[in-house]
């Protein structure tokens, strides 16, 4: 898939940092990688998301 700037990414289920960060805790993420970009790309719209609705970042099955 391809997010709003352009940048390849994968797809999670649900969309929350968990499903994209958990990789990072057993994986090694080389710099340049799909996966690389996924976490960065998450992270990145996470913020933005909080910015534009005046919310905490960082969305996780934890806020449920």
């Amino acid at each position: 898939m391809t997010n709003a700037a352009g940048t390849r990414v994968l797809v999670s289920w649900g969309g929350t940092m968990f499903e994209y960060l958990m990789p990072r805790l057993l994986l090694r993420t080389p710099p340049g990688t799909l996966l690389d970009a996924s976490e960065r790309g998450a992270v990145e719209r996470q913020i933005q998301y909080g910015r534009q609705r005046h919310v905490p970042w960082g969305i996780s099955e934890s806020a449920f």
